[in-house]
């Protein structure tokens, strides 16, 4: 696994847009930051904590990067050589899933970081010590969005390795992620509404999980959309992130090369 993760990075390396991530997220965070300095207070605390839109902005990238990651190697063909090269197929998939991961890792040190910046350039008036959500700071409350969205990111990216394993072409792939991801909230909206009688099975649905981040930043959301507590909601990620690993991994391992 060490020697195949080793030849993922240096491939990794290689990617345009594995480059160019840092750079997208930085600028969309500043446009942001921007428009954000003339709103009200407690518009400003909510702003910095989301890091100016940095992680819904990650998640995006995040998807396409994955997603382009597990089809070009059938797109161009380079799945045979590494087949060659390991005893089971699914250590491909697995050593891509984690390397994506740890690539979203370093992509939230860049969002706080810059959300740091652009706070300290532009946002004298607000105090990281300022009392936001659950009586905790403002520079906590980042921290643990930032935390939130990594450990949602697991199922995430998890579920778009799989769907990219159905795909053919790295194009589709995206597109179905990142409607899927960002459909999905809606979608399970909609159905805990319309299936009110099953409420205590259909709240544990997948699309629910996508809250997770949101919860926390609008407690209000317990009672009146996902009906799960925040830790609730934290297992059904982890458990739904092993079920898209795991089939992404046998599907994988069986499409023909």
């Amino acid at each position: 696994m060490g020697q195949l993760l080793q030849q993922e990075i240096f491939k990794f390396r290689y990617q345009r847009l594995a480059w160019l991530a840092p750079v997208i997220l930085a600028l969309l965070q500043a446009g942001l930051a921007m428009t954000a300095h003339g709103a009200s207070v407690s518009d400003q605390k909510f702003y910095v904590s989301s890091a100016y839109g940095g992680f819904q902005w990650l998640t995006i990238l995040i998807i396409v990067i994955g997603a382009s990651c597990v089809t070009m190697e059938f797109e161009y063909g380079t799945i045979k050589q590494l087949a060659i090269q390991v005893n089971h197929r699914w250590t491909i998939f697995v050593g891509k899933y984690v390397l994506v991961l740890g690539y979203s890792v370093l992509l939230h040190g860049g969002v706080i970081l810059m959300t740091l910046l652009l706070k300290g350039s532009g946002g004298r008036s607000l105090s990281w010590q300022n009392i936001y959500l659950y009586h905790q700071s403002l520079l906590a409350n980042l921290v643990t969005n930032a935390a939130l969205d990594m450990y949602g990111g697991v199922m995430i990216v998890g579920l778009v390795f799989l769907l990219a394993s159905c795909s053919h072409n790295s194009a589709a792939a995206i597109a179905i992620g990142v409607g899927v991801c960002f459909v999905g909230e809606g979608v399970s909206s909609l159905l805990l509404q319309s299936f009110k009688s099953v409420l205590p099975v259909m709240k544990w649905n997948p699309f629910n999980m996508f809250f997770l981040q949101e919860e926390y930043g609008n407690p209000s959301y317990q009672q009146n959309v996902t009906h799960l507590t925040i830790q609730q909601l934290g297992v059904g990620n982890l458990v739904w992130a092993l079920f898209f690993v795991g089939v992404g991994a046998v599907i994988f391992s069986g499409r023909r090369i």
